[in-house]
């Protein structure tokens, strides 16, 4: 009866062979999890954005502007980097990803590959216009029936928060404004917490060659000079590995020379010594 009523209140949307659904309650991802039993485990990684538009301005006004095409752009984005065999749903601004015959590790695997590409599309394409931007960004994970053994519990436990990114302008205050250097030593561990809080990615390897049309908007004594690993380009965004994504100048310094917007990632000091080497 319950998976009855579930279905019906989901709208399944297909883009490029893969599908999610549009649902009206959780009640629709248990009824999933109960009809994939075969599976020793099931993951779910949930990813909920926050928009300006949803409350009011400072002066009160009610602000009328749907985000929901946003919602939907993100998801497009995202979908393709889970299996075509894995559930997608969408309820309000919330994603969830339901991973087919995964365990927890599996789950926090894909979140942090999800949450990456996230942060990439939100600032490659807000410059364009194309997007509303969220204010806030938020995700979780959990596994069942390890070590979640309930299905209620395991979607409440997805729904606890292990990751968020803020992009209003008061945050940007309590960010690290000193560059890293190689004498700080960060860890490994260290990095992708820092990147983080900034509410950017983290790579920890940069690959040896730059493609052929990034490398003629960064020569290399540009990126010697600024400490910078160009990455890839799509539309008017460069993106660009850096020790400090934080370096107003240097940003500045990229926009100007290439005319583009630079989209700064976070990277360990010794792999961005070694990439630089190599464009020598």
């Amino acid at each position: 009866m319950g998976t009855e009523i579930a279905s019906r209140s989901m709208t399944e949307h297909t883009t490029n062979a893969y599908t999610y659904k549009t649902i009206e309650t959780t009640g629709a991802v248990a009824a999933m999890v109960t009809r994939a039993t075969g599976a020793d485990q099931v993951a779910l990684v949930t990813i909920t954005l926050r928009f300006e538009t949803e409350g009011k301005t400072s002066s009160g006004r009610v602000i009328h502007i749907d985000p929901g095409a946003s919602v939907i752009y993100l998801l497009n984005s995202l979908r393709p980097l889970v299996r075509k065999t894995d559930v997608v749903f969408l309820l309000g601004h919330t994603y969830y990803f339901l991973l087919l015959a995964a365990n927890l590790q599996g789950g926090q695997i894909v979140q942090s590959r999800l949450w990456d590409a996230l942060l990439w599309r939100i600032h490659n394409t807000t410059a364009d216009g194309e997007i509303l931007r969220p204010y806030s960004i938020s995700s979780g994970y959990s596994a069942y029936p390890t070590p979640q053994q309930g299905i209620e519990e395991f979607i409440e436990a997805a729904s606890d928060v292990s990751l968020r990114s803020n992009f209003e302008k008061p945050a940007r205050k309590t960010l690290i404004k000193q560059p890293l250097t190689p004498q700080q030593d960060p860890t490994d561990e260290e990095l992708p917490a820092l990147a983080r809080k900034l509410g950017i990615p983290y790579l920890s390897l940069l690959p040896r060659k730059p493609p052929e049309r990034v490398q003629q908007l960064v020569n290399p004594r540009l990126a010697q000079e600024l400490h910078c690993y160009p990455l890839g380009r799509e539309r008017n965004m460069l993106t660009v590995a850096m020790l400090n994504p934080q370096d107003r100048l240097a940003l500045e310094r990229l926009h100007q020379e290439t005319g583009m917007d630079i989209f700064p990632i976070l990277t360990h000091p010794q792999e961005l010594q070694t990439a630089l080497e190599h464009l020598i």
